[in-house]
């Protein structure tokens, strides 16, 4: 069966690929079911709203985007259809994992880091004043990091600490490259993360998701906003 607790979101795709229902992974569970009378765990129960009405037994693709940056693909069908509900046997036994361009999904931000070290060639530095920056963009693999004075070098294991939702996220992030701007100027550091664990990882997942959110909503209420100015533009 699926571990929800490494799930960020799904999508249950028709089999044409249209999107059905989009869902995070609070709104999911596994009740032990029955089909036929014979006991099942396989039927994943999607509680929302708005969801469109689907005929039973009709056949979709689940998409399991996981915590890791994996997408998983699943065959199942539908079982029930409701306004508020969604549930889908699928096949959890068999899972094809989608080719990805970027391992990670990144989403610009900005949100405050605090430098309290750094370690370079071995040696541990700890600072007495934290150096203060900013993120940029933000995956579960990893952070880019506005310019510092005094700066970091390639290969330098940063000590950071950033607020994510409500929680405080402590990692080790390696300096994979400084980014300059045309004049040579440090725009910043594209940075991996080097120890974060698995509560640490969801925390990411989840703000990353979350984010992502927000971004499509103001994209959304952007593109409606062109919309009603061209109608009163036309006349309508």
């Amino acid at each position: 069966m699926l571990n929800i607790n490494r799930i960020v979101k799904v999508q249950v795709n028709a089999m044409n690929g249209q999107l059905i229902v989009e869902a995070d992974s609070e709104q999911l569970s596994f009740p032990r079911l029955f089909v036929n009378d014979v006991p099942v765990n396989n039927i994943m129960m999607i509680k929302g709203k708005g969801f469109p009405e689907i005929d039973s037994d009709v056949g979709v693709y689940v998409i399991a985007y996981m915590k890791n940056g994996d997408r998983v693909q699943y065959v199942g069908r539908v079982k029930m259809s409701l306004d508020n509900q969604l549930n889908v046997q699928i096949r959890d036994d068999y899972g094809t994992l989608m080719e990805e361009r970027r391992r990670f999904f990144k989403v610009q931000s900005d949100i405050k880091c605090v430098i309290s070290g750094v370690e370079r060639d071995g040696t541990l530095y700890e600072y007495d004043i934290p150096i203060i920056s900013r993120i940029k963009n933000l995956s579960i693999g990893g952070v880019f990091i506005e310019g510092t004075d005094p700066p970091f070098c390639k290969d330098d294991l940063l000590l950071i600490n950033f607020k994510v939702t409500e929680d405080v996220v402590g990692a080790m992030a390696k300096v994979l490259r400084l980014q300059l701007d045309a004049d040579g100027g440090l725009l910043g550091y594209g940075c991996e993360f080097a120890n974060v664990d698995q509560r640490q990882e969801g925390l990411l997942a989840k703000s990353v998701y979350e984010i992502q959110l927000k971004q499509r909503q103001l994209q959304r209420e952007k593109e409606y906003k062109k919309s009603e100015g061209e109608k009163r533009v036309k006349g309508f």
